[in-house]
C-alpha cells in the first residue's frame, strides 16, 4: 500500500475532545512496560532516569504515566499543537486535584522541526527521549531523526512506538474492526488515515541508517506497531 500522508498536527477541538476522552490504556501501559524492560535489559538503573521527553505528547497520557512511574525525574512533554498542549495542561491539573503528584511534568508548545535549527529552543540532553504515535504523522522524518538527535547525548537511551503501515486497505479495515469496533467515528477515521501514513519497519531501518543512529533497531511489535529502540 502506498504511503499516503496526514496532517502533522491535531488541532481541531472535536480530535483534541475525542483522543483525550479515549481508553488507551492497556496500550499506553504496554509503553511504558517495554520501556522499563529496555531500560532493565541494557543494564541501565532505574533511578539513573532523571529527564525524560515525550514528543508529540497530544493531549499527555503518556507524559503522565511517565511522570508517575519516575516522580522525582523531570519530564517534558513537547507538542506543536496548541490545543494539544492546552488540553495535557488541563489534565494534568485534574491529577493534582486527586492528589496524584506530577511535580516533575511540564508541557511545552513547540514545532519539533525547529529543534535542530534552534538549539537552544528546548534545553538538552535527555536521559530518554519518547514518542508514541508520532512518526506516522512527519512528513520529513529526516527532521524528526535530526531533532531526537539533538536531544541526545552519548548514552541517552531512544524509544519510539508507532502504528506500521499494513500491505494494503483491506488488511487497514480488517484491524479496524478488530482493535476500534465500535469507536467514536472520528477515532475510526483518524486510525484508517494513521494506518495509511504510518512506515514500514524496512523504510524506519533506512531512515535510521541515514540519520547515522546505528545502536536503534526497529522491530515488528504485534501486527499493527513498531518498536524503535536504542542508545544514541
Amino acid at each position: 500500500m502506498i504511503r499516503i500522508p496526514e496532517p502533522e498536527l491535531m488541532e481541531k477541538p472535536s480530535q483534541v475532545k475525542a483522543y483525550a476522552e479515549a481508553d488507551f490504556g492497556s496500550g499506553d501501559k504496554d509503553l511504558i512496560i517495554r520501556l522499563k524492560k529496555f531500560i532493565a535489559d541494557i543494564g541501565r538503573n532505574h533511578d539513573s532516569i532523571t529527564r525524560i521527553i515525550d514528543l508529540g505528547c497530544g493531549p499527555g497520557n503518556i507524559s503522565e504515566r511517565l511522570a508517575l512511574q519516575w516522580p522525582e525525574a523531570e519530564v517534558l512533554g513537547v507538542d506543536g499543537s496548541k490545543t494539544m498542549v492546552e488540553m495535557a495542561r488541563f489534565r494534568k491539573k485534574q491529577h493534582q486535584m486527586k492528589s496524584e503528584s506530577l511535580k516533575g511534568l511540564k508541557y511545552f508548545l513547540a514545532d519539533i522541526a525547529l529543534i535542530p535549527k534552534n538549539t537552544s529552543l528546548i534545553k538538552g540532553p535527555f536521559d530518554v527521549v519518547v514518542s508514541n504515535s508520532l512518526i506516522h504523522h512527519i512528513h520529513r522524518p529526516e527532521i524528526f531523526w535530526e531533532a531526537v538527535k539533538c536531544l541526545s547525548s552519548p548514552g541517552t537511551i531512544i524509544f519510539h512506538k508507532d502504528l506500521r503501515r499494513p500491505a494494503s486497505m483491506k488488511e487497514a479495515f480488517e484491524l479496524q474492526r478488530k482493535y476500534l469496533p465500535k469507536a467514536p467515528e472520528i477515532l475510526v477515521k483518524d486510525f484508517l488515515a494513521s494506518l495509511q501514513a504510518a512506515f514500514t519497519c524496512k523504510e524506519i531501518s533506512f531512515q535510521l541508517r541515514m540519520a547515522g543512529l546505528d545502536k536503534v533497531k526497529v522491530i515488528e511489535q504485534e501486527e499493527r506497531y513498531l518498536q524503535i529502540n536504542g542508545i544514541f
